[in-house]
């Protein structure tokens, strides 16, 4: 028992110095000298650990992966593809109902802070004329935002996930599909039943070519990348690195515009990753994982539960996919068992940790699009809490009939 009231200490101290902004991979690896020191680590020991975590090839893929898919989304925006595929998609459907999910899950497609704010302006418009309540319209903003969140292998948190499970992201992916199409009824069921059909005036076969062909030259990337990581096997990074060469030949981008670009490129996933793993190493070479898992099971707390629970708490608390995962998952992956995607757990703490980021009232987007639209905080929970049960019972389900 005193050995998890020592992690539940270090986990609290995390939530307050991530409350007052302090940079998350600077965090962890505090949180980890201090996991060290209070489970029997020497300070030569604790070095040791964290540098041979920070060089380790896990870490150094996980590093690539994410600067990669950056600099894809980079490019696309630079070059104004994003804006082109979500300007032909608009113009491609005429039930005005289907833009209202669409626009968001668009930007869904390249994630970014606070992302949500993109296309709260596009469903502001495409809801004109409809009969679609502020909060509504914070619901599928920003859920539809993040319904891809589960199985978009080109999504950070996604990837540094598959990485602290030790499966690829693609395993990671098709195991998550339950949670996706649980995700797309509930925000189907919650956000668009009763909304009544509006049609867009029709353009004419002319323009519809133009829009079609604008439409394969803005999203030939990302169907590139996902083609090549999902179905064919292709090795994530392999994907991306060819993904990135064919932009930069067919866009024909040189170098001083691709080195103006890299120089912008936000690098602060860097130290978030390497002190994400440093954290899980410290856990497990301290001995603190076996304690805990050993003092938890001792309390007559189902796993499953357990494996749920703790990244649903740590995403409902600082309200980001990162840290939800970075934070739950070292300390139920050791709970699971050999194969952690047989069982379901994997599935199971990567829905805990997502509807905890999703329902958290200091989510970014949520609180950004609350905004934009002058939307109730009950009205707005009124939608999401039934959608993410839908989620919840899902995983359920799906770890049940395993």
């Amino acid at each position: 028992m005193l050995d998890l009231l020592k992690l539940l200490s270090i986990l609290a101290l995390i939530v307050v110095l991530l409350r007052f902004r302090w940079n998350l991979g600077l965090v962890l690896v505090i949180a980890s000298v201090l996991t060290g020191l209070l489970f029997g680590l020497t300070p030569q020991e604790l070095v040791l650990d964290a540098l041979g975590a920070a060089v380790e090839p896990l870490t150094l893929r996980l590093v690539a992966i994410v600067l990669l898919i950056t600099l894809l989304g980079e490019i696309l925006r630079s070059t104004l593809q994003l804006e082109g595929l979500i300007r032909s998609l608009g113009d491609l459907f005429v039930d005005r109902r289907w833009l209202l999910p669409l626009m968001p899950m668009l930007i869904g497609m390249l994630p970014m802070v606070g992302g949500a704010m993109f296309s709260a302006p596009m469903v502001k418009e495409a809801s004109q004329g409809l009969n679609v309540s502020r909060e509504r319209k914070t619901f599928i903003n920003y859920w539809f935002r993040h319904s891809l969140e589960t199985v978009l292998p080109i999504y950070p948190s996604l990837v540094l996930a598959a990485g602290l499970m030790g499966v690829s992201a693609q395993v990671l992916t098709k195991a998550n599909w339950p949670l996706f199409l649980a995700t797309l009824a509930g925000g189907i069921l919650v956000g668009l039943m009763g909304i009544g059909r509006a049609e867009i005036p029709g353009e004419g076969e002319t323009n519809r070519k133009a829009t079609l062909v604008l439409l394969v030259k803005s999203i030939w990337p990302i169907v590139l990348v996902l083609t090549l990581a999902i179905p064919l096997g292709v090795d994530l990074i392999l994907s991306l690195l060819l993904t990135l060469a064919a932009l930069i030949i067919i866009q024909r981008l040189g170098p001083r515009w691709l080195w103006n670009l890299v120089r912008s490129m936000p690098f602060g996933t860097v130290p978030i990753i390497v002190g994400t793993m440093i954290f899980r190493s410290v856990l497990e070479t301290s001995g603190a994982i076996a304690s805990v898992s050993s003092a938890l099971t001792g309390l007559g707390i189902p796993v499953y539960v357990i494996v749920f629970s703790v990244p649903f708490v740590a995403g409902l608390l600082t309200g980001l996919a990162v840290p939800a995962f970075a934070i739950g998952l070292p300390i139920v992956m050791p709970l699971c068992g050999p194969d952690i995607i047989a069982s379901g757990c994997g599935m199971l703490a990567y829905a805990g940790g997502y509807l905890g980021l999703l329902l958290s009232p200091v989510h970014l987007c949520l609180a950004l699009t609350r905004v934009y639209f002058r939307a109730e905080w009950g009205g707005v929970y009124r939608l999401l809490m039934p959608a993410a049960f839908l989620i919840a019972v899902t995983a359920a389900l799906v770890v049940w009939l395993k």
